[in-house]
């Protein structure tokens, strides 16, 4: 008996089942469309993640390019035996100074392709900063509009 009494003294009224299935289709409306958009900037991240690689890889391989035309030496290996027989000591010299500034072209390679990658990471996390707010503007919209179909069927009951 007190089963009954506590059953019949419910304060919520049924609710019809259309209603019930039109909030859920909303609901699920708007999962969707939060997917869709939440897809979409992943999709954009990715391509531009893509592109950015590309281009860095571009600018390294110019940076090597330029810093490889730099280190080609002036002279034929003739002209090289040539100027050793005639000074050696100069030729020595001339070597030494070589090799220094092969060293510093190295260095010089490194700092370069150290800037374009901070460049490129700096390039990429803006795109990754704006596609962040926009997931998050995607799922606080669909919270959002879920909490108001589903509060707007607890008033309907009421």
């Amino acid at each position: 008996m007190s089963t009954q009494s506590q059953t019949s003294t419910s304060p919520a009224a049924p609710v019809p089942i259309g209603e019930i299935g039109a909030k859920a289709l909303e609901a699920v409306s708007a999962l969707a469309e939060a997917n869709q958009r939440v897809i979409g900037q992943l999709i954009e991240l990715s391509s531009t993640a893509a592109a950015e690689r590309l281009r860095t890889f571009g600018e390294l391989q110019a940076a090597a390019v330029e810093a490889a035309r730099a280190a080609l030496p002036t002279t034929t290996p003739r002209e090289a035996l040539d100027e050793l027989r005639q000074d050696p000591f100069a030729w020595y010299r001339k070597s030494l100074g070589a090799a220094v500034d092969g060293t510093q072209r190295w260095f010089k390679l490194l700092d370069a392709n150290a800037q374009i990658v901070s460049r490129s990471a700096q390039r990429f996390q803006g795109a990754a900063d704006r596609n962040g707010k926009e997931i998050q503007d995607a799922v606080r919209t669909c919270a959002i509009r879920v909490r108001e179909i589903f509060d707007t069927r607890a008033e309907s009951r009421n």
